[in-house]
């Protein structure tokens, strides 16, 4: 179980860091008619980033099992 929670946290943080900086190279910013463009990207990566902190806290609460 602790593997499986830290394999989760681990590969929740890569797709978290991946989902930030594709929405800092490909949007995040103004258009030429002053629009603001934002993608699903910022609230994704977001969610990724709490599921892994909450996945590797919790990797290290539980008791593994022999």
């Amino acid at each position: 179980m602790k593997k499986l929670l830290r394999t989760l946290g681990s590969v929740s943080l890569v797709f978290a860091a991946t989902s930030w900086l594709a929405e800092r190279i490909f949007y995040g910013g103004l258009d030429e008619n002053g629009v603001l463009q934002e993608s699903f990207n910022v609230p994704l990566s977001i969610f990724l980033f709490v599921f892994g902190v909450i996945c590797l806290a919790l990797s290290f609460v539980v008791k593994s099992k022999r």
